[in-house]
């Protein structure tokens, strides 16, 4: 991969052999970029997901600097590899800011990883965008960090909303990674339960390196769950429904978004989906704002895109409005983010609120019989 530091060494070593009186110069073009750093997941396990949104930062680069960039001046994108340890993602932000002195950073969509890199964020004093779930990565009230994606206190409440609601759940368990999003996601499910007068029965962890879910899964239905909440990332997601499947469950499943992320249906087959529903970011298909995005995305990389894909282009296509509008000026741009309002992207139209959080809707999905084809359910809207 070709990142942007090493774009910006080979202009260095061009300019040294430059004449003096050169109409256009490397070196000039290069000094005029605006760069942007961008740290994600893109090998581990947590790369099924960060790279799809990679590849959507690149497209967005891409038709930022074809439309003429920010007043002129192109963007430059500047990767580092989190991979998939809080330690790493660390690393990755300390050094694209030491390096490339960014005025504007992209995050991972990993909580874990934001909770961690929060407090860099802040001495680093730059604007940057996740898409991380985590409600404490809000809660840490960081001036500087703007959510992408729906929080996982939205979507937890959705999720036990239609468990309860619509498939009639009394008696639900939850299943969850044992990290900040899922113990995150599976504290606000109970409490969204409690709120409707139902007790969950019971809630069960897992390693993320772990393989073998079954003991968790077997302990909810002996203890008579009539509906299952998973709150997982696209490997391990994969790998409970088709265990949860094995197993002869035939209780409803509702899971949260990553275990619907196209890296992760490879996984899994169309048994795998009987009886399960999720809440997704977005159903992209459905939504005429997303086509032209869609069709152009597949294009270029040959694969579809996914919600947190279509999240982090909007990202940038917000980042470049609030350039074009106030300068690049890090103070000036947090500033205009933080009171935008109604921003229409591909994936949803983003206000920020006094967190930070910038998506306030999420959608109920369930598959065909027989197909991994996701079909739109409702739409549910933060109270």
């Amino acid at each position: 991969m070709i990142t942007y530091l090493k774009r910006a060494m080979s202009l260095r070593i061009a300019c040294a052999w430059l004449t003096a009186g050169a109409a256009v110069s490397p070196c000039a073009a290069w000094a005029q970029q605006i760069p942007v750093g961008v740290t994600a997941p893109m090998t581990g396990a947590l790369s099924l997901t960060g790279k799809g949104y990679v590849d959507a930062l690149k497209l967005a680069e891409q038709d930022i600097n074809a439309g003429g960039g920010i007043n002129g001046r192109k963007v430059g994108l500047s990767f580092q590899d989190a991979q998939a340890s809080n330690g790493t993602a660390i690393n990755a932000f300390i050094k694209v800011v030491q390096e490339q002195k960014p005025d504007f950073v992209f995050l991972t969509s990993y909580s874990t990883q934001n909770v961690a890199v929060g407090p860099e964020v802040l001495k680093a004093q730059r604007p940057a965008m996740y898409a991380g779930g985590a409600d404490i990565v809000a809660e840490q009230k960081n001036p500087w960090m703007f959510r992408i994606r729906p929080s996982d206190g939205l979507t937890a409440e959705a999720m036990a909303r239609y468990a309860h609601e619509q498939l009639h759940s009394t008696k639900p368990g939850i299943l969850y990674i044992q990290n900040d999003f899922g113990q995150g996601g599976a504290k606000a499910a109970q409490k969204a339960f409690a709120a409707a007068g139902v007790t969950v029965v019971g809630a069960e962890a897992y390693g993320q390196n772990d393989k073998d879910m079954s003991a968790q899964i077997l302990s909810l239905k002996n203890k008579g769950a009539d509906s299952i909440l998973l709150f997982v990332y696209p490997q391990d997601g994969a790998l409970l429904l088709h265990q949860i499947k094995l197993l002869g469950l035939k209780t409803p499943v509702v899971s949260s978004s990553a275990a619907f992320v196209p890296a992760a249906m490879q996984l899994i087959s169309p048994d795998d989906l009987q009886g399960v529903y999720g809440v997704v970011d977005a159903m992209l298909i459905s939504q005429p704002a997303a086509q032209s995005f869609l069709k152009r995305f597949k294009a270029a990389y040959g694969v579809d895109a996914d919600p947190y894909a279509a999240a982090y282009y909007d990202g940038a296509m917000m980042m470049a409005q609030a350039m074009r509008t106030v300068g690049t000026d890090p103070v000036k741009v947090r500033d205009y983010l933080r009171t935008l309002k109604d921003f229409k992207g591909v994936a949803h139209t983003y206000t920020f609120d006094a967190a930070g959080n910038g998506v306030h809707d999420v959608s109920i999905v369930k598959f065909v019989p027989g197909t991994k084809d996701m079909q739109l359910i409702q739409q549910i809207t933060s109270k």
